[in-house]
């Protein structure tokens, strides 16, 4: 049986090819029909450019926090807690909203919606966290006294 006729044979059938025919009625089952590989090529690459920068977050993040705490203890006045809350808040949120549109993305593959928008709503909502994330980090050094400072030159 090929896919390309114009119509389905006419007449009852019964056999092995009858369930084909009526998926083929019904528009068949495939998460990729042919017209919905463009938005569904274009969600993957979405989706997986929030994952990148996810990964990018942690790994900078991880940096960031390390050497911001090296000489970082209260008698300096800078907050410890303030460094990894923000970089919690970047990672931890741009991993819960890349979940997130994951699971939508693939409930509207389902569903046969488009999901482009979803993905791409996503990858800017994850792009906004890790900016907050980022902010609260900058905001753990005490500008007055420059206390809890990353910088690559001893201050003496």
């Amino acid at each position: 049986m090929t896919w390309s006729q114009p119509s389905p044979p006419s007449g009852p059938q019964s056999g092995p090819g009858s369930t084909e025919r009526a998926e083929w009625v019904r528009g068949g089952t495939t998460l990729f029909p042919a017209g919905r590989v463009a938005d569904r090529v274009s969600t993957v690459l979405l989706l997986a450019a929030g994952a990148l920068l996810t990964l990018l977050t942690l790994v900078v993040g991880v940096i960031a926090v390390v050497s911001a705490t090296a000489g970082c203890d209260a008698a300096t006045g800078c907050s410890p807690g303030r460094f990894l809350g923000g970089a919690a808040i970047a990672v931890g949120g741009s991993f819960v909203i890349g979940v997130a549109t994951v699971v939508l993305a693939i409930g509207a593959w389902v569903r046969r919606r488009t999901s482009w928008w979803i993905a791409a709503l996503g990858f800017v909502l994850a792009i906004v966290v890790v900016t907050w994330g980022g902010v609260v980090f900058a905001q753990a050094t005490d500008p007055a006294t420059g206390a809890g400072q990353v910088t690559a030159l001893p201050t003496h």
